[in-house]
């Protein structure tokens, strides 16, 4: 058997990516997958085994470079802000901003890519837990440092609530944001990006600068 090109596992890569964006994890089969992608099953076996692995790589090869952009933003900010902690609104933007670049991509490809992470986060399965775990409590844990510093009169216990609140706001836009003509009946636009990232800062700011 040959080995399967570049070009083919990009194929699958972008089929499947799209397919459980639409229709989720257990709602996509490896027949759709390769149908969609028009390749046969022995190159989705070859280089990802199974479902599940290749589940995981789309949303390793989406998700890291999200995080590592995150980090590079946050030690520009935190230098730029010096001893003093980064203004809340830009701790924000730096939380969503790369998530929502995805929908600037020319293609429709990053859209299928911010959604399916929303709704993989939003509707976890048992196999991601290690993984989800090792990909964002790295960087969760530097984020909500830079973010402790704006609300240290918070007890741990409601700074952890409120944190869980905005991060579940934007787990939940992220799954939600292609239909959102539809839930709010014409008044917002689907895939409005430009419209939520401003909003969803506004909104995680006035989280958490309110009093306790």
């Amino acid at each position: 058997m040959s080995h399967p090109d570049k070009n083919t596992l990009d194929r699958i890569l972008i089929a499947a990516e799209s397919l459980f964006a639409e229709h989720g994890y257990d709602g996509t089969t490896l027949r759709q997958i390769t149908q969609r992608a028009e390749v046969n099953l022995a190159a989705v076996n070859y280089h990802h085994g199974d479902k599940e692995s290749l589940y995981l790589e789309i949303l390793r090869r989406r998700i890291q470079p999200i995080n590592q952009t995150r980090l590079v933003w946050l030690d520009e900010a935190e230098k730029q802000a010096g001893d003093q902690p980064v203004p809340l609104a830009l701790l924000m933007e730096i939380l969503a901003g790369p998530l929502f670049q995805l929908y600037a991509e020319s293609d429709k490809n990053g859209r299928y890519g911010a959604r399916l992470i929303g709704r993989a986060l939003v509707e976890p399965l048992p196999f991601m837990e290690t993984f989800l775990a090792g990909e964002f409590q790295p960087w969760l844990a530097r984020f909500g440092q830079a973010l402790r510093r704006h609300a240290s009169a918070l007890t741990p216990e409601d700074f952890l609530w409120r944190f869980s609140f905005v991060i579940g706001a934007l787990q939940h836009t992220l799954a939600t944001l292609h239909r959102m003509k539809g839930l709010t009946r014409g008044i917002c636009r689907d895939n409005d990006h430009a419209a939520a990232l401003p909003r969803f800062v506004q909104f995680a700011t006035g989280i958490f600068g309110s009093r306790p």
